[in-house]
């Protein structure tokens, strides 16, 4: 019989076959008043950093990078403030979709109208960040 003692244990969570991480569980997300007041205030915080079009790039880019996906980062990396329509956010945010506790679609009232975003999060710790920030369509 091998001497047990000389092994490592197992990891505790499960093991990702192509990094080799760890991947720990992770507490589930649920719709309460903190995760709604938090996707709110994480729309609304996005939408003041987008809406800079008087900032340089670089200014610009280190307050809205950090707030988005890393897809969202990607798209969004190509922008040139100059040409955002938006100056400040005018009113509170409202959620329009929560589906889904680990994504939510929140309105944001602007100078140039209504902007929609879909921010995401990976679980209940996690923090909310956007990955698209579009105008709503006015129907008159």
């Amino acid at each position: 019989m091998p001497d047990l003692d000389q092994f490592t244990p197992p990891p505790s969570g499960l093991v990702d076959e192509d990094t080799g991480e760890t991947i720990e569980p992770q507490p589930v997300p649920e719709w309460d008043e903190a995760s709604r007041v938090a996707v709110v205030d994480a729309a609304e915080a996005a939408m003041t950093a987008f809406a800079r079009p008087d900032l340089d790039y670089d200014t610009w880019w280190a307050g809205v990078e950090p707030l988005l996906t890393p897809k969202a980062a990607e798209d969004y990396a190509y922008v040139d403030p100059a040409n955002i329509p938006v100056r400040e956010v005018t009113g509170e945010g409202f959620i329009v979709n929560d589906a889904s506790a680990y994504v939510a679609t929140v309105e944001v009232p602007t100078d140039a109208g209504r902007y929609q975003l879909v921010l995401n999060r990976k679980h209940a710790d996690a923090p909310w960040l956007v990955s698209r920030i579009t105008p709503v369509e006015e129907v008159n």
